[in-house]
């Protein structure tokens, strides 16, 4: 129980505009620049929580590749220390205050409406692996283009932030990008 008190799962989706239209325009196109239908655009966000971030993500990863004829795969890896947080990800259904920052037209490519809410379309859901995972603890995973760490070095000590960026340096390929 204190553990899960001190878990913070604060986020939303499309969480700080302008890092998403940075991400979109400058970023996510770069990362499939060099990838031929054969090569993966691999992706971790770490400390995911109920997974909005992640979703977010995925979605503009979708539509980068939905342009090219040559698409790549994608897959996105999701991980955090609360099982709980990692099962709402999975699950993928979001009442409608959660999903108010989604633009209408992402909202109804990806997801469907039922009487609960919004559920992420299996499509979507599919380009992410959601993971219970111990950043600190657990192997990372590795040749990755992006690692999106955006709400979770805060509240390490710099001891851990030190191991922590290693980490991510480690998992990153040459030329790959932290957020």
């Amino acid at each position: 129980t204190l553990m899960k008190e001190l878990l913070i799962s604060v986020t939303h989706f499309f969480r700080d505009p302008e890092a998403f239209a940075q991400l979109e325009q400058q970023l996510i196109p770069q990362l499939f620049e060099s990838k031929a239908p054969e090569d993966q655009v691999r992706v971790w966000v770490s400390g995911c929580a109920t997974g909005e971030e992640a979703y977010s993500i995925a979605m503009l990863l979708a539509e980068q590749a939905a342009s090219r004829l040559d698409q790549p795969l994608v897959q996105v890896f999701a991980t955090d220390l609360d099982e709980g947080a990692i099962a709402t990800a999975r699950d993928g259904l979001y009442s409608d205050n959660e999903v108010s920052d989604i633009p209408e037209a992402r909202l109804a490519r990806f997801f469907h409406r039922e009487a609960a809410g919004y559920r992420v379309r299996r499509e979507l859901r599919e380009l992410i692996l959601f993971a219970h995972h111990n950043l600190v603890k657990d192997p990372p995973f590795s040749h990755l283009d992006l690692v999106s760490c955006r709400n979770l070095l805060i509240y390490l000590n710099r001891a851990a932030q030190d191991r922590v960026i290693e980490i991510f340096h480690f998992a990153l390929r040459p030329g790959g990008y932290l957020m």
